[in-house]
C-alpha cells in the first residue's frame, strides 16, 4: 500500500511540475487573479447575466485571439485581422434584410469571403513568400479600403431579431456568445487531431526542418490561414451581433489585442511553441481587465498603460519555469 501511495505521489508531482512549466500557466495564474479581483469590486460577477454580459464582449476577441494564435504557431503572423473583421461587418450590413433566408445566406456569404481573405493572406506568404508582417500590413490596409469603399460610415441593416437573438439563449440555459464561442472550440479540438495540425507545430519551430523532411511548407502556412479564417468569420458574425451595425473601423483594435492574448498565453512569437488554450486564456485577461479598469472608473487613457503592464508581468512569470529549469541544471 505504501508503495503504491509514493507512486501516486510522485505521478502527482510529475504532472504538477509539467504543468506548472507549460507556456501557459503563466496566463493562467494570471487569470485566475484577475477573476479573483474582478469577483471582490462586482458583486454580481458569477451571476448568470454577468457571465452572458461580460462574454457578449469577450467572444469576438477570443475567437480572433484563437485565429492569430494558430497563424504564429505556423511561424506567421497577421496584421489583417482586426481589418478582416470591420470588413465582414460592412459585408454583411450592408446586404441584410428582414428575411431569415437572406440573413443566414448573409452569414454563410460572410464565412466564405473570410475563409477567402484567409486564401489570400496565405498564398501570398506561403507561395509568394513574401514576408508576413509586411504582406499583411500591406492586407491590412487593402481591407479596410474596401471596407471604406462599401460603407464610408457606420451604417448599414441589421434585423432587430438577429441581433438581440446575440442576448439571448440556446436551449434555454447556454449563452448565445458562450454557445459561439463552443462551436469554434468544438471545431479547433477536432482540427487539433488532424495531421495538418501537427504539421503546423513543425513549420512554426523549424521551417527548414519542416521542409527537409518532406513536409510541403508553403500548403501548411496557406491551411494555417484558411483555418484561422474560420475563426475571424466566427469573430467578425460576433462582433457585427454585439454592435449591430457594420463599420469600418470596428476590428480595429482586435489586431494588436489578438497580438498581446496570444504573447499573455504563452504563444511564443518565433512559432512553433505553445497552445491555442494559451489564446484563450490571454483574451480572458484582457477582457477582465478592462472590467476591472471599467468597475474601478478608471480613465479609459490608462487602459494601455494597464495592459501593457500585464503583460509584462504574464512575460516575467513565464521566466520563471524557464530559470528553475537552468537552476537545476547549473547545480
Amino acid at each position: 500500500m505504501k508503495g503504491t501511495e509514493a507512486k501516486k505521489s510522485l505521478q502527482f508531482k510529475a504532472t504538477l511540475r509539467d504543468y506548472t512549466r507549460d507556456p501557459s500557466f503563466p496566463g493562467f495564474v494570471v487569470l485566475v487573479l484577475l477573476i479573483i479581483i474582478n469577483a471582490s469590486i462586482q458583486p454580481n460577477f458569477f451571476t448568470y447575466s454577468a457571465i452572458k454580459s461580460n462574454f457578449m464582449t469577450f467572444t469576438p476577441l477570443i475567437l480572433v485571439s484563437m485565429a492569430q494564435g494558430i497563424i504564429i504557431l505556423s511561424g506567421s503572423l497577421d496584421l489583417s485581422v482586426g481589418a478582416a473583421m470591420s470588413l465582414l461587418t460592412c459585408i454583411m450590413a450592408s446586404m441584410m434584410t428582414d428575411s431569415i433566408f437572406n440573413v443566414i445566406l448573409v452569414v454563410a456569404l460572410g464565412i466564405i469571403c473570410a475563409i477567402g481573405l484567409g486564401l489570400f493572406n496565405g498564398s501570398i506568404i506561403g507561395f509568394v513568400r513574401l514576408p508576413p508582417l509586411i504582406a499583411t500590413f500591406a492586407t491590412s490596409a487593402i481591407f479596410f479600403g474596401v471596407a471604406l469603399t462599401i460603407m464610408p460610415l457606420p451604417g448599414g441593416y441589421v434585423p432587430s431579431y438577429f441581433y438581440r437573438w446575440y442576448r439571448g439563449d440556446v436551449l434555454g440555459f447556454i449563452p448565445v456568445p458562450i454557445f459561439i464561442l463552443l462551436i469554434g472550440i468544438g471545431v479547433w479540438v477536432l482540427f487539433k487531431r488532424t495531421g495538418v495540425y501537427r504539421y503546423i507545430y513543425a513549420v512554426g519551430g523549424n521551417e527548414d526542418g519542416a521542409y527537409s523532411s518532406g513536409i510541403k511548407v508553403a500548403n501548411i502556412k496557406v491551411m494555417a490561414f484558411l483555418f484561422a479564417g474560420f475563426f475571424i468569420a466566427l469573430a467578425g458574425v460576433s462582433l457585427l451581433l454585439s454592435t449591430a451595425i457594420g463599420d469600418p473601423r470596428a476590428g480595429a483594435a482586435y489586431t494588436l489585442n489578438s497580438v498581446a492574448a496570444v504573447v499573455i498565453g504563452g504563444i511564443s512569437l518565433k512559432g512553433g511553441k505553445g497552445s491555442v488554450t494559451g489564446a484563450i486564456i490571454g483574451a480572458l485577461i484582457l477582457g477582465l481587465l478592462i472590467n476591472i479598469i471599467f468597475y474601478l472608473r478608471v480613465s479609459s487613457l490608462y487602459q494601455n498603460f494597464a495592459r501593457g503592464m500585464i503583460i509584462i508581468i504574464a512575460l516575467s512569470l513565464a521566466t520563471i519555469p524557464k530559470l528553475r529549469e537552468t537552476s537545476h541544471k547549473i547545480l
